[in-house]
């Protein structure tokens, strides 16, 4: 059989290791296991995966789960394949495994929010390495179970109250979790249960609405950004303009010189605080 190989990057960023990799065409690998879990992303190509309990047929988008020492062989088809591979550290699984149960069985999603997510962490790797970590645990929290409680924790409740109170400093999904007591994992989890959002998300709605408030000041942009979290004012105008349509200075502009708009942008505003503040329907 042939196998070609080639090792694009590698990094690790806390319990996490990173590997981008590209495979030629019809490159194949023979049975084999792998030491730690790990979560694949197909970001281009197509193979066929087989394990001793199924067949899977891969195409771009693909996003699949193999637990620790999972055997399985690879046939990459006529366009080869180009992977990222997620391996997480045994230690942060004993962790999470105190709280919630990990999937026993290889998992496989295509396209939807778990491979959103799995190109976030691609895209981080070189334009925000400090949020692969919390993007890794949102993607992770697919492939655990745990509790199906109707109604958000206690401690749950105190998250969202220390992420109504963020002032200038990012807060970091490990560190919320740290907080409250429970695993980054079961935090994720709970975020996507009752809020029906990831926790990257909910800040940013709770960013955005106090963007609203400031930006009605006469402090400049970049300051605004600074003081509402945000990494810098690009990140503002990016965000801003995703959930308004518009961009903080277009949005400034709007107000000033069309006060009769601000009815319709406080709607828009009162839509956003209700969707950062209520559960998602269970």
């Amino acid at each position: 059989m042939k196998s070609a190989r080639t090792i694009l990057r590698k990094k690790q960023i806390g319990a996490f290791r990173i590997i981008e990799k590209s495979y030629s065409a019809e490159a194949a690998l023979a049975l084999h296991e792998h030491e730690t879990a790990y979560v694949s992303f197909l970001l281009a190509g197509a193979y066929s995966e087989v394990s001793h309990q199924e067949e899977r047929n891969c195409s771009s988008g693909t996003v699949i789960w193999h637990p620790r020492t999972e055997a399985h062989a690879d046939q990459f088809h006529s366009r080869g394949g180009h992977l990222v591979d997620l391996e997480i550290d045994p230690a942060w699984l004993g962790d999470a495994a105190q709280e919630l149960k990990p999937v026993p069985r290889a998992c496989i999603f295509r396209d939807g929010l778990p491979y959103s997510l799995g190109l976030r962490v691609y895209r981080a790797l070189s334009a925000d390495p400090h949020m692969v970590e919390d993007v890794a645990t949102e993607l992770l929290g697919f492939f655990f179970t745990g509790p199906l409680d109707r109604r958000p924790p206690a401690w749950f409740n105190r998250a969202l109250q220390v992420c109504s109170e963020i002032e200038e400093q990012p807060i970091s999904l490990a560190s919320l979790a740290f907080s409250v007591g429970v695993h980054p994992v079961h935090l994720a989890r709970s975020f996507h249960r009752f809020l029906g959002c990831t926790f990257g998300d909910h800040l940013a709605k709770i960013r955005i609405r106090k963007a609203f408030e400031l930006l009605n000041s006469e402090r400049p942009i970049v300051e605004v950004a600074y003081a509402c979290g945000f990494a810098d004012h690009a990140h503002l105008c990016r965000d801003f303009k995703k959930s308004t349509g518009l961009t903080p200075s277009a949005f400034r502009n709007a107000v000033q010189l069309h006060p009769q708009k601000s009815r319709q942008i406080n709607s828009v505003k009162a839509n956003m605080v209700q969707a950062a503040t209520l559960p998602a329907p269970l």
